[in-house]
């Protein structure tokens, strides 16, 4: 509108769609596709493109004539317009996200060094390196991964960076950084191969993250999102610190 941008969308594929293009899953799976839009002040524009977007899905859908689709959009759960509104387009409640933030001001637990695991800001410079990361993530992840694709555009992102556990060469934790505001980053993409859990690395990778934040961003704030129902995460964070600041709501279609 007179040469500004009034309202914005994407479609973005989740962890869920690496299996659109490879074998593992059955014909009743979910590759989900997350939809978000946004606007400043200009909700009817902002409404077309979420229509674009809904017409993109479907053409995908159609691609794929074997596979089950599905778009999901995240609400604050006190969004009452937005959830209404995705309840009247066929959406439907499929789960919960806490959303924890840690005070970064507050001191951190410390722990002692594991025999054999060292962990190191990775800056995953080589083809060969993301492409470990990934295998990584998807042994700790039922499967599940990033794409290549998706992988290099987060780290292209603001003040991007990753804190990994290494047992000699292997990636075994990680816990991914990037830059939100001026006070606070997030702490997101943890994971931990499943042979190395209940050691405590997880929590010494996040903590190192942390110190990060603290130490060389000078960020007071860290947040990440979980789903609901993963107790074992939940208190894995709350462990380190973290509170509930907010809940948001998972609404998906099917396509």
């Amino acid at each position: 509108m007179n040469g500004q941008v009034v309202a914005s969308g994407h479609l973005e594929p989740t962890d869920t769609c690496y299996y659109l293009e490879n074998e593992g899953k059955d014909s009743n799976y979910a590759h989900r596709f997350t939809l978000d839009t946004d606007s400043v002040g200009h909700e009817e524009a902002e409404l077309k493109i979420f229509e674009r977007l809904m017409e993109r899905a479907a053409e995908i859908s159609r691609s794929y004539p074997d596979k089950r689709i599905q778009v999901g959009c995240h609400c604050d759960y006190q969004d009452l317009e937005q959830i209404n509104y995705l309840l009247s387009k066929g959406f439907h409640h499929a789960w919960n996200y806490f959303i924890l933030k840690r005070d970064l001001t507050q001191p951190l637990p410390t722990f002692a060094p594991i025999e054999g695991i060292e962990i190191k800001r990775w800056a995953m410079e080589t083809h060969s390196e993301r492409e470990q990361y990934l295998q990584a993530e998807k042994v700790s992840s039922d499967g599940e991964t990033w794409s290549m694709a998706r992988l290099v555009w987060y780290m292209h992102g603001p003040e991007w960076d990753t804190f990994t556990a290494f047992h000699g060469d292997q990636p075994i934790s990680s816990c991914m950084t990037w830059g939100i505001s001026e006070e606070r980053s997030a702490t997101e993409q943890i994971f931990t191969h499943p042979d190395y859990r209940k050691q405590g690395i997880a929590k010494r990778t996040i903590v190192e993250a942390m110190k990060f934040l603290r130490d060389e961003k000078k960020r007071t704030e860290a947040t990440l999102g979980v789903v609901g129902n993963n107790q074992p995460a939940i208190n894995l964070y709350k462990s380190l610190g973290y509170e509930l600041i907010d809940v948001h709501l998972l609404m998906v279609k099917d396509i």
